[in-house]
This record gives C-alpha cells, sequence and structure tokens, in this order.
C-alpha cells in the first residue's frame, strides 16, 4: 500500500499537461523515496522516464529506464508494467519493432491489471503512426476504454482520444462524426477550465465545417471563436487568421478581403520555429497571398 500521505501515481500523470505532470512528480520523488514502498517509487520513476521521452531527453530517458528496470522484483508488479510501456516507448520513437510488440504486451497487461490508464496509453502509442488499418483497429478501442472506465486517470484521456479518432474519421470523410467528436472535446476542456484547448477544439470544429463545403457556417464558427479568444484575453492564434483567410478567399465578399488575415497569419507563424523549418513554403504562401 501507499504511504498515508502519498498520492495515487495514476492522479498525478495528466497527458494533457506532461510538463505540470513532471513537476509534480520531481516534486514527489523525495516522498516516494522515504515512503518505503518500492513498487510506488518504481512506478513514479517510470512516469518520468515519460516525462523524459515526451520532452526528446533519450539520453537521460535510457539512464532511468535502465535503473528502473534493473531493480525490478516479483513485488513490483505495477512498476513492471509501467516501464514495459516506457520501453515501449522508447523503442517505438527509435522506430524500432520491438516497440510494437512491448506496447501491445503493455495493452494486454494493462487490462489484466485493471489499469485503464495505461491501456489507452498503450493503445494510442500503438495507433501513433500513418497506417489508417493500425489506427482504426486501436483508436476506437481506447476511446470505448476512457468513456467506459471509473478511473480518473484513464478519463483524463478522452479529450486526447476523442480529438485523434476525429482526425482519423476526418481523413475517412466522416465529417459528421469527426465534428460530434470535436463538440465533446471543446465541451470536456470547457468543464475543466482549459479556454486554449478548447479554442483549438472549435477551430477544428469550423475546419470540419470547410471540408464539408459549409462555407458560412465555418466563417461564422470561426468569427465567433475570434470574438470570444479576444474577450478572454487569449493570444491572437495565426492558426486561426489562415483559416480566416481560407475561407475570405471561398466566400469572394468584395466587403471583406483575405489579404487582411492573411497578412495576420502570417506575422504570427513567420515566428514558429517548427513551420519555419517543416514547411517553409507554407509560411511563403501565406506571405503571397497577404501580398505583402
Amino acid at each position: 500500500m501507499n504511504g498515508p500521505d502519498l498520492p495515487a501515481l495514476p492522479d498525478c500523470w495528466d497527458p494533457g499537461q506532461p510538463a505540470a505532470s513532471m513537476e509534480r512528480l520531481t516534486a514527489l520523488l523525495p516522498h516516494a523515496e522515504r515512503g518505503g514502498d518500492p513498487d510506488y517509487l518504481l512506478s513514479l520513476g517510470a512516469l518520468r522516464v515519460r516525462g523524459l521521452l515526451l520532452r526528446h531527453d533519450m539520453a537521460e530517458a535510457a539512464t532511468l529506464l535502465d535503473e528502473v528496470e534493473a531493480a525490478l522484483t516479483p513485488q513490483t508488479p505495477m512498476a513492471r508494467l509501467a516501464i514495459l510501456l516506457e520501453r515501449a516507448r522508447f523503442d517505438c520513437l527509435r522506430n524500432e519493432a520491438s516497440g510494437t510488440l512491448l506496447a501491445e504486451q503493455s495493452w494486454k497487461q494493462a487490462l489484466r491489471l485493471r489499469r485503464d490508464d495505461l491501456a489507452i496509453d498503450a493503445a494510442c502509442l500503438l495507433a501513433n503512426g500513418p497506417d489508417e488499418a493500425v489506427r482504426q483497429r486501436w483508436l476506437p478501442q481506447a476511446v470505448t476504454l476512457a468513456e467506459r472506465s471509473a478511473s480518473e486517470g484513464a478519463r483524463r484521456w478522452l479529450p486526447i482520444v476523442w480529438n485523434q479518432l476525429a482526425w482519423l474519421r476526418f481523413e475517412q470523410q466522416k465529417f459528421d462524426e469527426a465534428l460530434g467528436l470535436q463538440q465533446q472535446c471543446a465541451a470536456w476542456h470547457q468543464q475543466h477550465n482549459a479556454p486554449t484547448k478548447a479554442a483549438l477544439a472549435q477551430w477544428n470544429q469550423g475546419r470540419i465545417l470547410r471540408e464539408q463545403g459549409k462555407i458560412e457556417e465555418a466563417w461564422s464558427a470561426q468569427l465567433t471563436l475570434k470574438t470570444e479568444m479576444e474577450e478572454a484575453g487569449l493570444p491572437a492564434d495565426g492558426y486561426l487568421f489562415e483559416e480566416l483567410g481560407e475561407l475570405a478567399l471561398l466566400r469572394q465578399d468584395p466587403e471583406i478581403g483575405a489579404e487582411e488575415f492573411f497578412a495576420r497569419a502570417w506575422f504570427l507563424l513567420s515566428r514558429d520555429e517548427w513551420l519555419k523549418t517543416q514547411a517553409p513554403e507554407r509560411i511563403e504562401r501565406l506571405k503571397r497571398l497577404a501580398k505583402l
């Protein structure tokens, strides 16, 4: 059993806030070291490996991963499961075939030990790739488990798996289902006081409407989102202005040109280091459409 003052580890990890979760785990570490429960301490170590991997600190993650694995005993079953999943994640990040096998083992063991949160994590890891058939196999299972689980740690995965399944349905041109899933995401984030993430889910809804050819609905949705973000004091978003520009082009309203929206989008997104490296042509297109 955990010490009376040690929180349940599934409650310490929020998949939607990995950086904040890592800070909680680091603060908890000295208390766990004094707690006298090796399963708890090693399970916490496994979660710290997860945090390191998610910020791509591969060297430190590898060292801690090896340390936790070496300390496992028959009396640490939960830690054994947790570190198996992180070994799978580590191997997947290095594009090793063993990652898939270990993730599938993690899924099965997590279900057997009734760790719904880890089972969902394993399913998402397995679905993290371009193969549509693989995603179709694993994402619906992750959604079903998250929706049915009584575990708070598992239910924190809901907006993540809804969003992932929504974009799979988008690719499959099942737009109504995709839209419904994004609406669920937005509602969840609003209920949990996460306005930035709620805004992203609302943007996603507008993007789906545009793909459906519902241009006026999409235009209204994105303008409403722009107003709500301004009223909430949220920072201006380049992707929102880019989408408004795309919609303005499609609407061909002589009184509302697209150039201003594309100019705002270019100003904001041209600062994005990832876009500058990975999609420079997208930034150039924004500049061209803004007529700068």
